[in-house]
């Protein structure tokens, strides 16, 4: 995962989807925990320096209200930010779209331009071959996956930039699992394969 992505969450800048992936992240990948924590402790200084500016200045503070609903977590599998934004298993059952790929889409983290959703990929299983119209991050949450540029195991993130095209293929054993962030919606190459788009709406 780029730095710039764990700097925009610690900011504030990062869509809530990219924040609640990147919380994920740093729950089970220590690298991206370490950065994560670097980063607010950086961003907490600046915030110090810019509250006494305001106070000097006598300028109200702007502070976030973010409400945000804190369930028990009931699932393992899912890290607890899921669930800290209402994320429920039982509550979004897996859809069957092609042969080995199931989705879920995550409601409460979409809005207009950002799709949030779970991949389940059979070991062998692929989604066809297709670029984004804008970036995407993808998390392992079990299992793992392998495209053109690498194999992805639990807990690492694989960034694509928009136009950039790749065939996720699911890696022999368990399931993979993965948490999606796509900013700018999924392109498939093939026009044969313009049905596969339904996995991923």
């Amino acid at each position: 995962m780029e730095d710039q992505w764990i700097l925009d969450h610690s900011s504030g800048a990062a869509p809530l989807a990219v924040r609640v992936l990147v919380d994920c992240a740093s729950e089970i990948n220590a690298e991206i925990r370490a950065k994560l924590e670097l980063a607010d402790r950086i961003g907490a200084a600046l915030m110090t320096e810019d509250i006494w500016d305001d106070i000097q200045s006598n300028t109200p503070l702007s502070l976030s209200n973010e409400p945000v609903s804190v369930p028990i977590r009931t699932d393992p599998l899912y890290p607890t930010a899921l669930h800290r934004y209402g994320f429920n298993a039982s509550d979004s059952p897996w859809r069957s779209k092609l042969g080995g790929v199931q989705g879920r889409k995550i409601n409460r983290l979409c809005e207009p331009g950002v799709d949030a959703r779970l991949l389940k990929i059979q070991p062998g299983s692929a989604i066809p071959h297709h670029d984004h119209r804008g970036q995407e991050l993808t998390l392992v949450l079990q299992g793992g996956f392998s495209d053109e540029k690498g194999v992805y195991h639990r807990g690492d993130v694989c960034a694509g930039e928009a136009g950039e095209p790749h065939t996720p293929v699911g890696l022999e054993g368990e399931p993979c699992i993965c948490f999606a962030v796509s900013l700018g919606g999924y392109r498939f190459r093939n026009p044969l394969m313009s049905i596969a788009a339904r996995i991923l709406t």
